[in-house]
């Protein structure tokens, strides 16, 4: 049995090839045009697309995964039972329809999809534990039912620094990006409550605030679930390691068992949340 993400999963390289994921990459454009990208870029091709989407002139998008490059995967493993995993559903709905068409045009080829129900981060985490699974030995079953269980234990919570770049992707309006930044407020982003859907959840006026605003969420869900295990995956882009690392210390901390990773960002993320921020995926489990 093999796995198969896309570029929406916040894993570095190495973790993935320890993992034995395959990932199909999600195309990105600059102003209209193909942009080159891959789940391989380097720290510095990244830095250099982080920079690229901080000037106001340029517009970056993505698009749903291409057929052709899915079915390339998929027939990498003809003769396997593939899980096709991916970032929730209504974030790409032209990515669910693709994976659909192509399982149906190709009967020869055993795909199970699943759609995470979560975004980069908790989906990031979600992929881990899946992966993990198939390498421990589970059966397909067993993976299915371990996987509706994440759902319902696992939450997403995000810090945007960049309010402006919020504004020219239409997700908030020109008034509140720069009273916003004004005031130095930073947005916090979660999806739980209705899973694949980043809402608002507050703000906060520095990284201090934002890590005590999660640490207690984090304290919330591991009480009401009976927690006595979380597994996290942290991603972050631009100048914001010290605080990923100071949220990874506190969670660490808790008086239960933790598996906690920071990931520097994969290039999916960046066109829609920006280019200065870190969020964390968790997995409360009994």
């Amino acid at each position: 049995m093999v796995l198969i993400a896309d570029s929406a999963c916040q894993l570095n390289q190495e973790t993935l090839k320890k993992l034995g994921i395959r990932v199909v990459d999600y195309p990105m454009y600059l102003n209209g045009k193909d942009y080159p990208v891959s789940m391989d870029m380097s720290r510095e091709d990244k830095e250099k697309l982080r920079l690229m989407l901080k000037e106001k002139e340029n517009v970056f998008s993505t698009s749903g995964l291409k057929e052709e490059d899915l079915l390339a995967a998929y027939r990498e493993f003809t003769g396997e039972k593939i899980i096709s995993i991916h970032q929730a559903s209504s974030a790409s709905t032209v990515t669910m329809n693709t994976i659909k068409n192509v399982a149906s045009e190709h009967p020869d080829l055993d795909i199970t999809y699943v759609d995470a129900g979560f975004l980069t981060a908790a989906y990031s985490v979600i992929v881990q534990d899946v992966a993990l699974a198939i390498q421990s030995g589970a059966s397909l079953q067993e993976v299915l039912g371990l996987i509706d269980l994440m759902k319902t234990s696992c939450r997403h919570l995000g810090v945007v620094y960049d309010l402006f770049y919020l504004h020219r992707t239409g997700r908030i309006g020109l008034a509140k990006a720069v009273l916003g930044t004004a005031m130095k407020i930073l947005a916090l982003l979660s999806s739980a409550e209705e899973v694949g859907t980043l809402k608002s959840i507050g703000k906060a006026k520095n990284s201090t605030q934002v890590n005590q605003r999660f640490l207690g969420i984090i304290k919330k869900d591991l009480e009401e679930k009976r927690g006595r295990r979380i597994h996290a995956v942290i991603s972050v882009i631009g100048p914001h390691e010290k605080e990923a690392e100071d949220l990874k210390r506190q969670v660490e901390a808790l008086d239960v068992e933790t598996r906690v990773e920071i990931h520097y960002t994969n290039h999916s993320n960046m066109a829609h949340i920006g280019p200065d921020f870190y969020d964390i995926g968790y997995i409360v489990y009994a």
